[in-house]
């Protein structure tokens, strides 16, 4: 019955071309300690299983496909997060295509990418704000569609004002300074990502 409900609001909604209402959440995974193999694994998977049921729940493979989106989170393994983005994409049109849409737009991936909290420290709180720089790097030239960077004190205790100005600035810094905004796929021919 659930799937019947998400698959009457998946109808609703379909006028609305670039919203997203199922979030497949891998980002669970990641913050519980998987590594990105099998952060990736579960998260195709699930995808995989919704497309299941809510095809049989009465959804076109391409209404489904049009209406999930990812959530990742961004570890500090900088060229392997960057791997897993462009395997993600491509994997994930693998198995869209394999219940054979009518177009191929269906496949594309929409991901959301957020700095990750379990290897987040308590002693040395700054320390935090670099991997958090990094990670939001290397999802933002990977081509993640939304980013969020987690305050750097936010693993033990609210953040603080500063700490949230510092986390929106990161993804200002990213757009207006580095113009990640204005690069199409900054990481598209490079040997070592693409190995």
């Amino acid at each position: 019955k659930c799937f019947e409900r998400i698959a009457s609001l998946i109808k609703k909604t379909a006028a609305y071309k670039h919203i997203r209402i199922v979030t497949v959440s891998a980002d669970i995974f990641a913050n519980a300690g998987s590594t990105i193999v099998e952060e990736l694994a579960f998260a195709l998977s699930a995808g995989n299983d919704y497309l299941a049921r809510l095809t049989d729940a009465g959804l076109t493979i391409d209404e489904a496909a049009r209406k999930l989106r990812f959530s990742f989170a961004v570890t500090s393994n900088y060229f392997l997060e960057i791997a897993k983005f462009r395997a993600a994409r491509m994997l994930w049109a693998n198995i869209v295509k394999g219940y054979n849409p009518e177009k191929e737009c269906a496949g594309k991936m929409m991901i959301h990418a957020s700095t990750s909290r379990w290897n987040q420290t308590v002693y040395d709180p700054y320390v935090n704000m670099l991997r958090g720089t990094t990670e939001a790097m290397s999802a933002t030239i990977a081509g993640a569609h939304s980013l969020e960077v987690m305050p750097f004190d936010a693993s033990f205790e609210n953040p603080t004002e500063f700490s949230k100005r510092i986390a929106h600035n990161v993804e200002l810094l990213l757009k207006h300074e580095a113009h990640f905004d204005q690069v199409v796929d900054p990481a598209g021919g490079s040997y070592y990502v693409e190995n």
